[in-house]
């Protein structure tokens, strides 16, 4: 229901789509919508939520290639960062997909809205990060 109230609606916020949802006598909280709309691979951006053209995101090291070759625009190191620009909207899935299934040197992630922060343990593991996501994303 809620791949079909995206495709045919613009939503704003969870609880707008907690709305349409009610008036097709779905009940959920807001907890369950949230994991609900990761695992359809929802994006949220300045047009509100968007069904991604890449799919749902299964929390493999594959999902993370896919990711990155759907998501990421560049890599570049600054310190032990790796800064990782997206289109809009697009770098919090991303974030995800790290997170979930983070390459060895990765610490955690910080995602905006078209740039994620991968705190890495050591500038060696940034620089090698950066070379990794590149790969993954098919550009060298």
């Amino acid at each position: 229901m809620i791949k079909s109230i995206l495709t045919h609606k613009r939503v704003q916020n969870q609880a707008q789509l907690l709305q349409l949802l009610h008036a097709e006598g779905i009940d959920a909280t807001q907890a369950t919508l949230s994991r609900d709309l990761k695992s359809l691979g929802v994006l949220k951006g300045a047009e509100g939520y968007t069904l991604s053209t890449a799919g749902p995101m299964p929390q493999t090291p594959r999902a993370l290639a896919d990711a990155m070759k759907a998501f990421m625009l560049s890599a570049h190191r600054a310190g032990t960062l790796v800064v990782v620009r997206t289109g809009p909207g697009r770098a919090s899935a991303l974030a995800s997909e790290v997170d979930a299934a983070p390459p060895q040197g990765v610490v955690g992630t910080i995602a905006g809205d078209d740039t994620v922060f991968v705190a890495a343990a050591t500038e060696t593991a940034a620089t090698r990060l950066v070379r990794q996501f590149k790969e993954l994303a098919g550009a060298r």
